[in-house]
């Protein structure tokens, strides 16, 4: 699967891209949702996009709504990534159209079980 990881932290993206590529993942990332934005109207398609929620020029939720509302990755699971853990925040990523919803800090395996429940892969 092709999986893009979303979020500032060049560590996080490192992380997300370690665990996914020991699963047999092609992974790419973008810095914020404005560079992942770019890569999607070039004509990238993704299986998923791991998506922080606090980054500079474009937030996760604006792009997620952004997405969402304008069906620019309709076949694509969105899972938030973020430590971000109000009720209120998860409410509202669900209702702008994310698939899932992980928690900072995570373990690999928190990646794997969301991730793979997400994608539907046992």
């Amino acid at each position: 699967m092709k999986i893009l990881t979303i979020d500032d932290s060049r560590m996080v993206r490192h992380m997300i891209r370690t665990i996914l590529l020991e699963q047999g993942h092609d992974v790419d990332e973008a810095e914020n949702g404005e560079a992942a934005l770019e890569k999607i109207e070039n004509n990238q398609t993704f299986d998923a996009l791991l998506l922080d929620w606090e980054m500079p020029k474009m937030d996760g939720i604006t792009f997620l709504k952004h997405v969402r509302t304008n069906n620019i990755v309709d076949n694509s699971k969105i899972i938030m990534l973020t430590s971000l853990n109000k009720l209120s925040n998860i409410q509202s990523a669900i209702e702008s159209g994310a698939d899932e919803y992980i928690m900072k800090p995570f373990t690999p395996e928190d990646i794997m079980v969301k991730f793979n429940a997400t994608m539907g892969i046992n």
